[in-house]
């Protein structure tokens, strides 16, 4: 959308293509970003908490719904009572004031424990229109406070608040993380099962590990930032190679869906995404899997960028501090540098636009490593794979990509061991915003931004990862506790409907073109060579039970064997499950494998997996809670 481009300056870069020149002008390209600082809470009027912000652009004066959080179960989730009108300051419409009066939550009608305890914790949500799409924007953040005196006319201060967390993380059969972030430095602690683990170095970011735990037992703990938070459970992992059963979910692409409210928070569908999160917790899901495009992304702000996250994070918050998240990346979670380009043989007013992955600490995987806590390389001592170099000489950009921490990792649980992959490292590409770029399948962009920028094309597995995974499949066929292994990667090798123009094949939609693209004169332009590289690898190994993927945004379980190609030795499930709220694509019946689709629906869906010993069952759910897909045991095509 043109309105969301900021020109910030005219790079001094032109190229000639078929005799005419092309400019690159640098970019800011932020289409989900309206906030230009972060809502904060000033201080308090009598018993009103004041909250300031700042807005990119005019809007209206916002409004607040504030409440409290409230506890069912082991789920905590925010209960609004009532709502504040805001104001603009100095008349500034990009300045905004909201004045929470907390009193109001004190009356005896709506008390649920402030006026015993002399404050507590309020949640708020702001939601502000934005003129740009014509739609409001929510934001969701927490307030703790004290009160020295009566309601209403006693003293109120604002405390050190959690504005992230308590997530439970990296579960083992003996030790798991607690992680939290507060608004202000603080020092911290983990109190289970009569055994306080400290965090003694005040700071806002806090990753305590539990150890010397006992296997397959359920555990509470509580995070003291200041005051104890109210008390979760999580059950760890069985000890290595016992065949105890157990659930797993799996979902992807929950970036912002069509149809207004939550279904577009801030890059994120938190309609579905948690309520498929409440689900799989009520299912008995011991862990959860995601496989990318958890936001919108694609923008040149890093802290667009990670205020996505965080809201992605927010939204899971009520399960994830009982049960763990592993997120791998998709092609969506992209911050990076971006240009407008325009060339003569264009029509006025037409061009295209194209973004190149960064490295350091500013790329899309250090940020992602920093927000999560994810493991660290291989479950076998592999660590990670090398940070890739540059596919040729001639390209531009950094010789050498970003790094592989935590975005490409590996760990077993109970008998089964899973690998997530990153189909989508160093992402370089554009992005089809005008006439042009519509009107073309734009390989020629995608080629031009690799050769002047660098990195990498999207669904391209570079050599470094793809020596890695062979190297973790060799340890986990020959791992006697290991019965099977499942693979998690973004971009599906074999596409379905969605992704057939780029994914790990890069076709023509609808053309039933065979072979997809292989054009070895380009920077990593050998895709279907890759491919057949990377499931070659997949297949030799017969624990290899299913390839797990997202980005075409439907279901799909499909049978790759060698029948499509007689280097792919053992048969492997290829399931899809991007349906975690983006909006939907169909089904594209002109693939070469269309015959081995065995299940497919556009339907928003997640997938919960049941193991039991040598049996593992698959169900898929909707968002009206019906079995779309069953099959009670994966393993039989061995």
């Amino acid at each position: 959308m043109k309105h969301f481009l900021i020109c910030v300056g005219l790079l001094l870069i032109t190229t000639v293509v078929s005799a005419q020149t092309l400019t690159f002008t640098s970019i800011d390209y932020r289409e989900d970003m309206l906030l230009a600082k972060e809502p904060i809470v000033t201080g308090f009027e009598g018993s009103s908490a004041v909250v300031e912000f700042e807005t990119l652009i005019d809007t209206p004066a916002a409004v607040a719904y504030y409440g409290v959080p409230h506890t069912e179960g082991n789920l905590t989730t925010p209960r609004y009572r009532k709502i504040a009108k805001g104001t603009h300051i100095e008349d500034n419409k990009t300045r905004h004031q909201i004045k929470m009066d907390i009193s109001k939550l004190e009356d005896v009608h709506y008390d649920t424990g402030l006026i015993a305890n002399n404050g507590g914790t309020i949640v708020y949500r702001i939601e502000i229109f934005d003129s740009r799409v014509q739609t409001t924007r929510a934001y969701d953040r927490r307030l703790r406070y004290k009160r020295d005196g009566e309601p209403k006319t006693g003293t109120y201060t604002s405390l050190v608040t959690l504005t992230e967390g308590p997530f439970v993380d990296l579960v083992t059969h003996d030790s798991a993380v607690i992680s939290w972030e507060t608004d202000t430095p603080t020092k911290g602690s983990v109190l289970s099962q009569n055994r306080e683990f400290l965090s003694l170095d005040p700071a806002i970011r806090h990753e305590v590990r539990l150890t010397k735990l006992k296997p397959d037992t359920v555990y509470s703990y509580q995070v003291n930032y200041g005051i104890w938070t109210p008390s979760y459970t999580f059950k760890t992992a069985p000890s290595p190679g016992n065949r105890v059963p157990f659930k797993f979910g799996f979902m992807s692409d929950s970036r912002a869906g069509v149809g207004g409210g939550e279904r577009a928070q801030n890059g994120v569908n938190a309609k579905d995404l948690g309520r498929f999160s409440i689900e799989l917790y009520n299912k008995n899901a011991d862990f959860v899997c995601f496989g990318g495009d958890l936001i919108n992304g694609y923008t040149s702000d890093i802290k667009d960028f990670e205020s996505q996250l965080e809201t992605w994070k927010r939204t899971i918050q009520a399960v994830g501090a009982n049960i763990p998240f592993y997120e791998s990346i998709g092609n969506h979670e992209q911050v990076g540098k971006y240009y407008k380009v325009e060339a003569p043989h264009l029509k006025q007013g037409e061009y295209y636009i194209q973004f190149a992955g960064t490295v350091g600490p500013e790329s899309a995987e250090a940020i992602f490593a920093k927000e999560f806590v994810n493991p660290r390389g291989s479950r076998y001592g592999l660590g990670v794979p090398n940070p890739e170099t540059k596919g040729s000489t001639d390209m531009g950009g950094a010789d050498v990509g970003p790094s592989y921490d935590e975005n490409v990792y590996s760990f077993t649980y109970s008998r089964v061991h899973f690998i997530s992959l990153n189909s989508n490292y160093w992402s370089t590409g554009y992005r089809n915003l005008s006439t042009f770029s519509q009107k073309s399948q734009d390989k020629t962009a995608i080629n031009l931004a690799l050769k002047h920028f660098g990195g990498n094309r999207e669904g391209y597995v570079m050599p470094n990862q793809m020596e890695w995974l062979e190297k973790e499949l060799d340890a986990a066929q020959k791992d006697l506790n290991v019965s099977w292994v499942f693979i998690i990667l973004h971009e599906p090798p074999f596409p379905n409907g969605g992704h057939v123009k780029d994914a790990m094949y890069w076709g023509t939609p609808g053309s039933g073109e065979l072979g997809g693209y292989n054009d070895k004169s380009v920077p990593m332009g050998d895709v279907i060579d890759m491919r057949n590289r990377f499931w070659k690898i997949v297949s030799s190994k017969s624990k290899v039970l299913a390839v797990l993927c997202g980005d075409e945004h439907n279901y799909s379980r499909t049978l790759i064997d060698s029948t499509i190609n007689p280097d792919f030795k053992f048969p492997v499930w290829q399931i899809i499950s991007g349906g975690c709220g983006a909006p939907y694509y169909v089904q594209d019946k002109s693939v070469p494998w269309v015959d081995k689709v065995k299940a497919f629906t556009i339907d928003k869906h997640f997938c919960l997996f049941s193991v039991d010993g040598q049996k593992i069952g698959l169900e898929v759910y909707n968002d009206s809670n019906q079995l779309l897909d069953s099959i009670d045991n994966l393993t039989t095509i061995r």
